[in-house]
């Protein structure tokens, strides 16, 4: 099959995607800013770089001081238009609503398949509020939307044109590799983590950006540390090895460094994505509390690996196993989620142990890279038939 593809080739759910093209022998054209995929490209692999620069970038500004923005945006369509008659492509899969999505659009071509990955969260909140304009165009654009979360269908139905599908497809997960227990290689990470093998360790994956509430999750910890039956640690991710590396979590720091927990907190670095199910097996739960979210694929790896999973209820989280099976806390309730945790450490693991495989048994059937790969491909045939 012949793709041309747009995105940040540099993201997880764009590269898994490309490497199911390399799977299947496809005929691939990318185009992002730059090329963060694989250097040398793999066989059948094409890049072309999307020029002008993000709007900012120098050569951008220079541009538009120049009066020459509007000419620079016609001669972006017209390689795009060129790009797409070389590829004379299948489908067109976009992977990021943005301007790099935008373009294509923008250019006419067509068909378009849009992978809305976290990008519409805010429909759950405010049905009718304007979004980002390359959102906006992509959304009266593209001829299939697939969306992230089962609440997304029906408020993302409302935007799009008329004819346009719009489909839920999670993020899958590799419920191979995301597996329960504790591997000789987590082992070693707990060692050189300096964490006991026999000490309970809740996990925080989520990145670095503010509203993921490390810092409240950081004082729920302090909270509920006196209270726990056996020794617990804290471990952050993605907060470069060290508590200055955020001003928020500076701040945060300073409130909570002299107490007795604070010996407790480890600051682990950025994980890479195929170290992540180490990560999950060095831990005995997750705890997820952004104030505002799509429906994170932490979510189904935490099922996929059997580990209890405390989180709030977000918009996006409801009408999926999450409501089911796990520990469910109020938003913004640093009081409530230090009793979370305290119940869910000294909890005996039998008690949890159904719930905790049901989960898996959902992220298997219904999460599976597999399956998604498969519906995927499915998705391609059907559009190609009709362009």
């Amino acid at each position: 099959m012949r793709i041309l593809t747009a995105g940040p080739t540099g993201v997880v759910a764009m590269q898994r995607v490309l490497n199911w093209h390399i799977e299947a022998g496809d005929d691939v054209w990318i185009t992002d800013y730059r090329n963060s995929f694989r250097r040398p490209l793999p066989p059948r692999f094409h890049f072309m770089p999307l020029l002008p620069l993000p709007r900012g970038n120098g050569a951008d500004m220079i541009l538009h001081r120049l009066g020459l923005g509007a000419l620079a945006e016609r001669a972006k369509q017209t390689r795009l238009r060129r790009l797409a008659a070389e590829a004379r492509p299948d489908v067109i899969h976009i992977h990021s609503m943005d301007v790099r999505g935008q373009a294509l659009a923008r250019a006419g071509l067509g068909p378009l398949l849009v992978s809305a990955w976290g990008a519409l969260p805010s429909l759950l909140v405010a049905p009718d509020r304007l979004l980002r304009p390359a959102a906006q165009e992509l959304l009266l654009a593209c001829d299939r939307l697939l969306v992230d979360a089962p609440a997304l269908v029906e408020p993302a139905q409302r935007r799009v044109k008329p004819g346009c599908q719009v489909e839920y497809m999670p993020f899958g997960t590799d419920t191979t590799a995301f597996q329960p227990g504790r591997s000789t290689r987590a082992l070693e990470w707990r060692t050189f983590f300096a964490i006991p093998d026999d000490a309970f360790v809740l996990l925080s994956p989520r990145m670095w950006a503010d509203f993921y509430n490390h810092q409240q999750i950081l004082r729920a910890f302090v909270l509920a540390y006196e209270r726990f039956n056996r020794p617990v640690y804290l471990a952050l991710v993605g907060l470069g090895g060290r508590p200055d590396a955020l001003p928020h979590m500076h701040v945060a720091w300073q409130g909570v460094q002299h107490t007795p927990a604070a010996a407790a907190v480890r600051w682990l670095p950025r994980i890479l994505y195929q170290e992540m199910p180490t990560l999950y097996a060095m831990s005995d739960a997750v705890v997820n509390y952004p104030s505002r979210d799509a429906f994170a694929v932490t979510l189904v790896e935490t099922a996929a690996c059997e580990l209890p999973l405390i989180t709030s209820l977000l918009p996006a989280y409801r009408g999926t196993f999450v409501e089911d099976s796990a520990r469910l806390v109020p938003a913004d309730d640093e009081t409530a989620l230090a009793e979370a945790m305290v119940e869910v450490v000294n909890q005996p693991a039998q008690a949890r142990q159904d719930v905790l495989r049901a989960a898996r048994r959902i992220a298997v059937a219904e999460y599976d890279d597999a399956r998604v790969k498969q519906r995927l491909r499915q998705i391609y045939s059907e559009m190609a038939a009709t362009s």
